[in-house]
């Protein structure tokens, strides 16, 4: 099955670049040349096209006057169009782009930048008619909605200008360092843009009713670690300090949707970050109350010392395509689709959500759900044999919140605990202790107060005590940043926040080397890479770089994959070798034959491997409906685009059986 091919009106007076240009351009679109000015007219009576190439020196009507008329016309206004002239002259270029065309290139041109320039064009104008339609479906005569059209046209645009400009430059340059340069800023635009599609897909999903929850085994930890790892990179940026405390009946294993609430957390704390000064604070704050024999309820709380709201932006903040003033999209970004997204889904989990502000003293944004709670997996009270006695620990941090919350954790497990505010004070203590014969077992460093110290002051406190017996607290990626001096003056132990009872008494396990734990714990895995060399994967992909993102991403576990370029070719490599492969991974939206025909010839085949083949579908289609689709056609399972290497290697391993 053939994609629709996109339509093109090539405009040239000179019949041999007339010629040229059309055989270039006819294997990838539909191409209708025209001789003339008045001739591109003739052909816009019958057909619209997707994309105009206009040569600008022609006689009766040259391009300037062509492209005037077209604008000036509501049904040609909307189609791109690119100058293609041998002007080659900055005068000419500006005048092209002040009469409104959209890209110009000067003859003779390179066929692939030509290309290249096209696909930007077409790319743009597809994202800009998906969000007009999605706008429409959501009621587009509405004012508010109208305002969210006009900011998303430019959240969208700005990134997509920034993707298409670093892409440009990095192809004129052999310069490493620009070039990185230029690939860090595509990377972060596109993640930006991603964001924004993602919101305003999720909004229409809830408009149409079409939100559902999935009810999965749900690892709190496991999730709060992700969550960590999501945010952390724009925390260190601005050097916020940011904590999670967890109440004392919060476990583990719950059963919900780790997804939907990862989305309420991370779009609260995106949103704290976003209005936090630096050197701010952030805190997350989880509790647990017990409602019947099964299920809890859980109260969740994002505090921030941020700009704080007054009351109207308050009454605001959860409505659909509104943010707390006009001015936010502007200075801050956004789709202002984040706190709907997250109202709608809090309450399709039973809860509520709610925020507390006063302008200039930060926000708190309070939500409640109910979650199931699973069978035990392993004990959630703790680890099952108790520290040596008499343990003794120094507690050193200037936030009272996290100091009670290690506390609390230390004391769970008898340990005797001392608490100092700064490395001046800990020294004194530390000092007290070596002349009394009985120094701490452990001592645990907020990074935040080593930052706020020289490393003549933290080397003087590891004077008085067993330097490997310091514990430095912090997240790992600021550690990378202070790891270094600490290690000159000693310190190579680390625990990486958020804290959990397990991780802090398995530090002090490893800095005393006291007490190892039963044999029977259940140990984290280690998150090493795994080893799947003896594994071959079928990839049926049609696009190039969708290709090399699978292999880049799964290179380091040592897979063989074969390539299939569509839905055909991969049917008959299957056909040919079916005990190669241990598994399919199939986009679905490819040429000749899609995934979804692919999968059902393969299942359709007199052999016995076919029935029983996993086959994984590709695609950006993520609504339960496609994904019902696919497991229609026989596939055992879907990965949603963009890829996410977490998931590619969980599902290799759970279907090729490995580990």
């Amino acid at each position: 099955m053939e994609k629709a091919r996109n339509t093109i009106i090539l405009v040239d007076d000179n019949l041999s670049s007339l010629d040229q240009g059309r055989d270039i351009l006819k294997n990838r679109y539909r191409v209708f040349p025209a001789s003339s000015a008045s001739k591109l007219f003739e052909i816009l009576e019958k057909i619209i096209p997707d994309l105009i190439l206009l040569d600008i020196e022609m006689p009766e009507m040259d391009g300037y006057e062509a492209i005037k008329k077209l604008k000036a016309d509501p049904r040609y206004r909307g189609v791109p169009v690119i100058f293609l002239t041998a002007k080659d002259d900055l005068k000419s270029e500006f005048t092209g782009f002040k009469l409104g065309a959209a890209d110009y290139m000067a003859k003779p041109f390179s066929a692939p930048l030509l290309f290249k320039r096209i696909e930007n064009q077409l790319l743009i104008v597809r994202q800009t008619n998906e969000l007009k339609t999605a706008l429409e479906e959501a009621n587009s005569a509405s004012l508010a909605k109208g305002n969210f059209l006009a900011n998303m046209s430019h959240e969208i645009r700005t990134p997509m200008n920034a993707i298409l400009g670093m892409t440009q430059i990095a192809m004129k340059t052999t310069d490493m360092e620009k070039i990185n340069y230029c690939l860090s800023m595509i990377e972060n635009s596109s993640h930006h843009l991603l964001g924004i599609i993602n919101d305003i897909l999720d909004m229409s999903k809830i408009e149409a009713g079409k939100l559902e929850l999935e009810r999965i085994p749900l690892n709190l930890k496991q999730t709060l670690v992700k969550i960590n790892n999501i945010i952390m990179e724009k925390i260190v940026e601005k050097n916020i300090r940011f904590d999670i405390i967890l109440g004392k009946n919060v476990g583990r294993h719950y059963i919900g949707d780790e997804l939907r609430l990862s989305q309420v957390i991370v779009n609260l704390l995106s949103n704290a970050v976003k209005f936090t000064p630096e050197r701010g604070k952030i805190d997350l704050l989880i509790d647990e109350t017990i409602k019947d024999d099964t299920r809890s309820i859980f109260s969740f709380a994002v505090k921030d010392t941020g700009i704080g709201m007054t009351r109207e932006q308050m009454s605001k903040l959860f409505k659909a395509f509104s943010q707390a003033e006009n001015s936010t999209s502007r200075k801050f970004g956004g789709s202002g689709l984040g706190l709907t997204i997250s109202k709608s889904i809090v309450e399709k989990m039973g809860g509520r959500i709610w925020v507390e502000s006063e302008p200039g003293k930060g926000s708190s944004f309070f939500f409640e759900i109910e979650l199931e709670r699973a069978k035990l997996i392993e004990s959630e009270s703790g680890p099952r044999r108790a520290l040596s006695k008499n343990l003794k620990t120094l507690i050193i941090d200037s936030d009272p919140d996290a100091k009670d919350y290690l506390r609390n954790i230390l004391n769970s497990f008898d340990i005797n605990v001392e608490e100092a505010n700064s490395l001046e004070e800990a020294c004194a203590l530390m000092c007290a202790a070596k002349v009394a014969g009985r120094q701490y077992d452990t001592v645990f460093i907020d990074y935040t107060v080593v930052d706020e110290n020289n490393a003549e002051t933290l080397s003087k406190a590891c004077a008085n005590t067993e330097k490997n017996r310091v514990v430095v607290m912090s997240s790992f990626l600021h550690w990378n940043r202070i790891g270094g001096s600490l290690r000159d003056v000693g310190i190579n132990a680390h625990i990486t926040k958020p804290l959990f009872p397990s991780a802090v008494f398995d530090s002090i396990v490893e800095t005393t080397g006291g007490v190892i734990k039963d044999a029977g714990t259940t140990m984290e895995r280690a998150a090493n890479i795994p080893d799947f060399s003896g594994i071959t994967v079928l990839l049926a992909e049609d696009v190039d770089i969708n290709r090399e993102i699978l292999i880049s991403l799964l290179e380091d576990t040592r897979i063989n994959i074969d390539i299939a370029e569509n839905g055909l070719i991969a049917v008959e490599k299957f056909r040919e070798n079916p005990e190669k492969y241990d598994m399919i991974i199939m986009d679905v939206q490819m040429p000749e034959m899609d995934g979804h025909e692919a999968a059902r010839a393969i299942r359709a085949l007199d052999l016995e491997r076919a029935k029983t083949e996993p086959i994984i579908a590709m695609t950006a289609n993520v609504f339960k409906e496609d994904i019902d689709r696919c497991l229609e056609a026989g596939m055992n399972d879907h990965l949603a685009k963009p890829i996410d290497l977490d998931m590619v290697i969980s599902k290799i391993e759970r279907y090729c059986k490995v580990g």
